[in-house]
């Protein structure tokens, strides 16, 4: 006669988060994000992500997620997890075809105004939150001038930039960027419709959250500005931008930070570098030649 093995004991780490989930059941609705810990980057990301939702804790008006409890290093129960409070509504990209041109201007201010509100907040230094980061400093023209030599010469070895061309960026870098912010902002570096949750109300459509937080660093707000500029090139999204940019505009009394194409220009052209590597990255040929073409007028213009 043969009988069945007995189940196996629980270990203590799932005591552990069998106690920490039973604890959350009150708070309310809840999202987990949980991954394998053989992830490289995952403990980095939701350290970003615990670090600026930390800061923004008493935010608690805005569409954020807020962070209940975290492990990002996985000591607990043997995997990162993050627990957040749920965010209502869906994708902007997804709900863009039922959303009216007002309507979507006004997401925009409202978007402005939230994103102008994470901006006050200020980091100990410019560059990642919590991660160990080489290119990190107190001063936003060596964290910048570090990414762009960075980036330059990743795109180098890649054949995405010649050796003359990114010598001439790194040249205009130092000669020309000078910022005017003497502090590093929190800046969300998430901005895109496929990050932005909208949900109708009684008098339209409302922001009901903001994903994405993983990329969260301090730096200066155009990181944020040109990142939804962007993601938002399409020609549908022109109430969106144009909302943003006069909500964002009228929240700040600061000039230096408003939405502005002549002081976005070298974000931008950092942003094109990273974006050409991701392109190419993930095999996109035809973006990754596109965004080069970009970087080329971006120079043109620099010239001029």
């Amino acid at each position: 006669m043969s009988y069945a093995s007995p189940p196996a004991p629980h270990t203590e780490r799932y005591y552990r988060l069998a106690l920490i989930l039973g604890a959350l059941t009150a708070i309310g609705p809840l999202a987990i994000d949980m991954y394998l810990p053989s992830l490289p980057t995952i403990a980095r990301e939701f350290g970003a992500t615990a670090a600026a939702l930390r800061l923004l804790r008493g935010e608690v008006d805005l569409p954020i997620p807020q962070l209940r409890a975290g492990d990002t290093q996985g000591e607990t129960v043997g995997a990162p997890y993050l627990l957040l409070s749920d965010v209502a509504g869906e994708p902007l990209d997804q709900a863009l075809p039922r959303i009216a041109d007002e309507q979507l201007y006004q997401l925009g201010r409202r978007l402005g105004e939230t994103i102008c509100r994470v901006h006050r907040l200020i980091c100990e230094r410019y560059g990642s939150l919590v991660a160990a980061d080489p290119g990190a400093s107190g001063g936003e023209r060596g964290y910048a001038l570090t990414r762009l030599e960075d980036d330059v010469r990743r795109c180098g070895e890649l054949g995405l930039l010649d050796r003359r061309t990114g010598a001439e960026l790194v040249a205009w870098f130092e000669r020309e960027f000078s910022p005017v912010g003497r502090q590093p902002a929190l800046v969300y570096g998430g901005l895109s419709p496929r990050n932005i949750l909208v949900a109708p109300s009684d008098r339209g459509w409302r922001i009901g959250g903001l994903l994405g937080w993983e990329h969260a660093l301090g730096w200066s707000p155009a990181w944020d500005h040109v990142i939804l500029l962007d993601a938002t090139d399409d020609p549908r999204f022109f109430g969106l931008r144009v909302g943003y940019g006069n909500g964002y505009d009228e929240s700040t009394g600061r000039t230096y930070e408003q939405v502005r194409e002549h002081a976005l220009t070298p974000y931008r052209m950092l942003l094109m570098l990273q974006r050409t590597r991701e392109s190419y990255a993930r095999g996109d040929i035809a973006d990754c030649e596109r965004r080069r073409g970009v970087l080329r007028g971006l120079m043109r213009f620099l010239e001029g």
